[in-house]
């Protein structure tokens, strides 16, 4: 008679091998870490030379005077996709469009006074204070190679590992006051994260964003990939068509009515 044996696990067993799996992980970045207290920090204002340097020049990062992108937006919670279109500009006008087939067509703009967004979900917003600087910045076009113009300070404060990646962390101050900080990646120059001082429903928050797949558009060397993190949500986006100094459109930046309405007069 065939017997069948069948061997069984013991809770401690299967405890300690997910430690096993676990703890060269935690090792490896424990170690980054330390290594990171020993390396000489570089000065703020040479990883953004380098940066620019490494990403085009800054000759042709002068002659860009628009931005229009095509992407692919997922959407953690809720769960949507979507396709983004944003048109940025040196002088701070900016128009994006997501629009998605699950929860309809959301903007965001600026005419260069008024900050705004549209949501079918909670309706016409004006930014303002801390929230209007966010999306100023995030909405810039090429800021790191403007950064002297747009910064009083810039202080390299520490090395810290992102994702795997020992990286230079940059805090900076914006001449209205607004802290973004920047990581940039101590092997490639490259920028990879940014932090954006955010307001939530329950306090002051943080928005992360984390850059990959950088490759070439018009000269500059672009992140193709973004991932964006803000409490509990996480975002990514894939672009897909990256032009720069285009024609833009009449009115493509003007207040649309909604928005008309609650900025008030002179806007």
């Amino acid at each position: 008679m065939r017997r069948t044996i069948r061997s069984k696990t013991s809770p401690g067993a299967v405890r300690r091998t997910a430690l096993n799996a676990v703890f060269p992980a935690l090792f490896l970045g424990l170690m980054l870490t330390a290594g990171a207290q020993d390396v000489p920090l570089p000065r703020a204002e040479t990883l953004f030379e380098q940066f620019i340097q490494k990403t085009g020049g800054q000759a042709v990062y002068d002659r860009i005077q628009n931005r229009l992108t095509k992407s692919t937006m997922k959407l953690s919670l809720p769960s949507i996709t979507a396709e983004v279109t944003s048109l940025v500009t040196r002088s701070g006008l900016y128009r994006v469009v997501v629009d998605s087939q699950d929860i309809g067509k959301i903007e965001f703009g600026s005419d260069g006074r008024t900050v705004w967004d549209f949501n079918p979900m909670s309706g016409p917003q004006i930014r303002e204070g801390r929230e209007r600087s966010r999306f100023q910045h995030l909405y810039s076009l090429d800021l790191p190679a403007r950064w002297r113009k747009v910064f009083k300070s810039v202080e390299c404060t520490g090395l810290e590992v992102i994702e795997g990646k020992p990286a230079f962390k940059v805090v900076a101050v914006s001449l209205d006051d607004y802290s973004p900080v920047y990581y940039f990646e101590q092997t490639s120059g490259f920028l990879i994260k940014i932090e954006y001082p955010m307001e939530t429903a329950v306090g002051p928050g943080v928005q992360e964003i984390f850059l990959s797949d950088y490759q070439t558009a018009g000269g500059i060397l672009y992140p193709h990939v973004q991932k964006r993190r803000e409490q509990v949500r996480e975002m990514d986006l894939t672009f897909t068509s990256i032009e720069y100094n285009v024609v833009i459109p009449e009115n493509a930046f003007t207040l649309p009515e909604a928005i008309k309405r609650i900025a008030g007069p002179g806007r």
